[in-house]
C-alpha cells in the first residue's frame, strides 16, 4: 500500500509540475502579447503627439496670419479715414465756402483711381 501511495504522490506531483509549466508558458505568451500591444500603443501615442504638435504649430501660424490681416485692415481703414478727412478739409475753403462740386469729384476720382492701382 505504501508503494501505491508513493506512486500516487509522484503522479500528483508530476501533474502539478506539468500544470505549473503549462501556466508559466501561458503567462510568457501573454507577456509577449502585452508587450506587443504596449509597443503598438506607444507608437500610436508618438504619432498622435506629432499630429498634435503639427496642429498646434498650424494654429499658431493661423493666429499670427489672422492678427496680421487684422492689423492690415486697421491700417487700411485708418488710411481711408485720413483720406476722407483730407477730402473733407479740401472741400472747404479757409473762408468757409466750399469748393465747386466738379473739383471735388475730380480730386475724389483721382484719389480713388490712385488707391485702386496700388
Amino acid at each position: 500500500m505504501s508503494e501505491n501511495t508513493g506512486k500516487n504522490v509522484v503522479s500528483l506531483l508530476e501533474e502539478h509540475v506539468d500544470l505549473a509549466i503549462s501556466t508559466v508558458n501561458k503567462l510568457r505568451d501573454e507577456i509577449v502579447q502585452h508587450e506587443t500591444e504596449i509597443a503598438r500603443l506607444n507608437s500610436e501615442v508618438v504619432q498622435r503627439d506629432a499630429k498634435i504638435q503639427e496642429l498646434e504649430n498650424l494654429n499658431s501660424e493661423l493666429k499670427e496670419a489672422s492678427e496680421l490681416a487684422r492689423l492690415a485692415a486697421e491700417e487700411e481703414r485708418e488710411g481711408i479715414r485720413k483720406q476722407l478727412e483730407g477730402l473733407m478739409v479740401g472741400l472747404i475753403e479757409p473762408d468757409g465756402t466750399s469748393v465747386s462740386t466738379n473739383d471735388a469729384e475730380e480730386t475724389s476720382e483721382t484719389e480713388v483711381l490712385f488707391k485702386a492701382t496700388n
